[in-house]
């Protein structure tokens, strides 16, 4: 909830690979509210939002997030069987290209400034980190939170020591006081930005923070978080976030209708209408930007159909630079080979192949990850040791109260702090 006359927060949901939403909501409240941004007082984020979080705070330009983020799509479904492929590993994706292309001094920069939410895997406690010591321990945090079990992996990433898996099984919309915390989620539900669906269905669902409304667009949404859609798709779902952020603008007076960004020029906003209006189709400059328009235009027929009435004028309001964008990351991704790849009949040529080379492609997947885990084999050892010791304890306290087991709630030193608490956490 918005309020002008008290400091505010922001909160980005998890959502998974619908976290093309957040970019969308980002770039208009940057061009159309800039102060909210700017003066926030806290961001808040939970797997996908707090990695979304963390690219804003650092700077990171729009298109190299559009190029990384279009990227782990395409690796999502590059194979017949999608995620399911032992070659897709999501965690070392991520790993990768935070390394890659974060800054040396993120953890200057994003300290006491947002908080990532986490779940603590010893005890299933939420938990809110927001002081970082190095880019090394924002990029183990970041990992903890976007790591789903069994989705990503079978051993959880470790912070400080403290094994933690996705932030949103605990607390997927993370914040300290809900009446000064603006959330933004790309579900429908009882938040402040989110998509609005046509229907008198009022009947909602709390699932781990995550207020949901029982309706089949939120199922269609869920499904899509964990097996991504087509990269157009992906694209309409940025622009229903830019267009969700600006109707929570107009109905907050915070921006008086639709209008240019600040941050488009005259001829840039001239851009948005089609060439007849402006000047001869002969003009060469004039048409090749309106053949770039063009290419944006294609995200905009699905979400036209599935919008809101007062919603139609809303979408003229889109920046060509958010659209122009979104064409350019979908066309780097489908290059030639890409095509070929995706026609019908190699499609089909594969799917018979399948029973011959998948046994391949997983025995060296599978040597891969081997070689990749054998420097922590000891540790992880001991840790299964540990938790298993712990989760039997539990199960024997829980059932039997007044029997004790010797030495069961006792653990390896080289567990400290799975129930201490770091000093630097915030629990909620």
């Amino acid at each position: 909830m918005y309020d002008p006359r008290r400091d505010w927060s922001l909160s980005f949901s998890g959502c998974g690979f619908l976290g093309f939403y957040h970019i969308g909501v980002t770039n208009c409240l940057s061009e159309r509210a800039p102060h909210l941004l700017r003066d926030a007082r806290m961001f808040f984020g939970s797997s996908a939002g707090a990695l979304h979080c963390v690219t804003f705070l650092c700077g990171m330009p729009l298109d190299k997030i559009m190029h990384v983020l279009m990227g782990l799509v395409c690796a999502a479904r590059r194979r017949n069987i999608g995620i399911f492929h032992p070659s897709f590993r999501a965690t070392s994706y991520i790993r990768e290209h935070l390394n890659r292309h974060l800054p040396a001094n993120v953890h200057t920069l994003i300290s006491g400034r947002m908080c990532v939410s986490l779940t603590r895997v010893s005890d299933g406690e939420s938990v809110l980190v927001s002081d970082f010591q190095s880019k090394d321990e924002v990029v183990d945090a970041l990992v903890c939170s976007s790591f789903i079990p069994f989705y990503c992996g079978l051993m959880p990433p470790s912070f400080r020591g403290v094994r933690y898996v996705d932030g949103g099984i605990t607390n997927n919309i993370p914040f300290f006081d809900s009446k000064t915390t603006i959330t933004v989620s790309p579900f429908f539900g009882e938040y402040d930005i989110c998509p609005k669906v046509k229907s008198t269905n009022f009947l909602h669902v709390e699932l781990t923070k995550l207020s949901l409304r029982l309706c089949p667009e939120n199922v269609y949404l869920l499904i899509r978080a964990l097996f991504p859609p087509d990269l157009k798709v992906l694209g309409e779902i940025c622009l229903r976030g830019y267009l969700d952020a600006t109707r929570f603008l107009e109905e907050n007076g915070i921006c008086s209708g639709p209008r240019p960004g600040p941050s488009l020029s005259p001829e840039e906003w001239g851009f948005l209408v089609p060439p007849s209006e402006h000047t001869r189709p002969a003009s060469p400059p004039r048409a090749a930007a309106w053949g770039t328009k063009m290419e944006g235009d294609e995200l905009l027929d699905h979400l036209r159909v599935s919008i809101l009435p007062w919603d139609e004028s809303i979408l003229e309001t889109l920046p060509p630079r958010l659209t122009t964008a979104l064409s350019e990351a979908v066309k780097s991704q489908e290059r030639c080979m890409s095509k070929i790849c995706n026609s019908l009949p190699v499609k089909i040529l594969s799917f018979a192949m399948l029973p011959c080379t998948l046994p391949v492609e997983s025995a060296v997947a599978v040597v891969q990850r081997l070689v990749t885990w054998l420097p922590d084999i000891p540790e992880d050892i001991r840790w299964l040791q540990w938790i298993t010791l712990h989760t039997c304890s539990r199960v024997v306290t829980h059932l039997f109260p007044t029997r004790q087991t010797p030495g069961a709630g006792k653990q390896p030193a080289a567990f400290p702090g799975e129930h201490e608490g770091v000093s630097s956490l915030l629990a909620p």
